[in-house]
């Protein structure tokens, strides 16, 4: 798997769009991380709490911009247009020649604006159009209807339920997941 984006990527790839910013994550980006994950209601359908303190919200920044150096994960940094501070995530992981998964979460000041839609549908396009695959898919937690809205609304399809799929990190709660996909048409 390493080396899988950079294969596809001479450098990171960015956006700069109507709304928001994509752009490689950055140690210095902690505080904020820190900041959107302290809301019971950002994590609250993920596998995990987030970052617990700045030690934590370094780390786990560290492991992510590994993770596209080694090939495993492209996680995004959202950013307001105007102050570059990071509001959320937005990621392709679990990539091979065809396919991606496709992962995100926003500050909850942020819900309702449309900043995911242009996210996702940037990432989309990367995943499509420069990576050349055939498939990304979305498994989300069966109680997030929002996610599951947002997802159709960029034209992924429910394709059908994971039971007991998705356990917590920290509970050890399993949840249901439903898994949605969109096909790249061009392919």
């Amino acid at each position: 798997m390493g080396r899988q984006f950079t294969k596809h990527f001479t450098t990171f790839p960015t956006y700069e769009g109507e709304k928001i910013n994509l752009r490689q994550l950055r140690l210095s980006d902690g505080k904020d991380l820190l900041t959107y994950y302290n809301n019971p209601m950002v994590y609250r359908y993920l596998d995990w709490y987030g970052p617990q303190d700045m030690e934590m919200a370094e780390r786990v920044l560290k492991h992510w911009i590994e993770g596209y150096e080694k090939g495993y994960i492209l996680r995004f940094a959202i950013t307001e247009k105007e102050t570059d501070q990071i509001i959320g995530t937005i990621f392709l992981t679990d990539v091979t020649e065809t396919k991606g998964e496709i992962g995100y979460e926003l500050s909850q000041s942020y819900w309702h604006q449309g900043i995911m839609t242009e996210a996702l549908k940037e990432v989309i396009r990367i995943g499509f159009e420069e990576m050349g695959l055939v498939r990304l898919q979305a498994i989300v937690c069966e109680d997030n209807k929002a996610s599951q809205k947002l997802l159709e609304k960029v034209g992924f399809i429910k394709e059908g339920l994971l039971r007991s799929y998705e356990c917590h990190m920290v509970t050890g709660e399993c949840k249901d997941m439903v898994m949605n996909s969109l096909i790249n048409a061009g392919k």
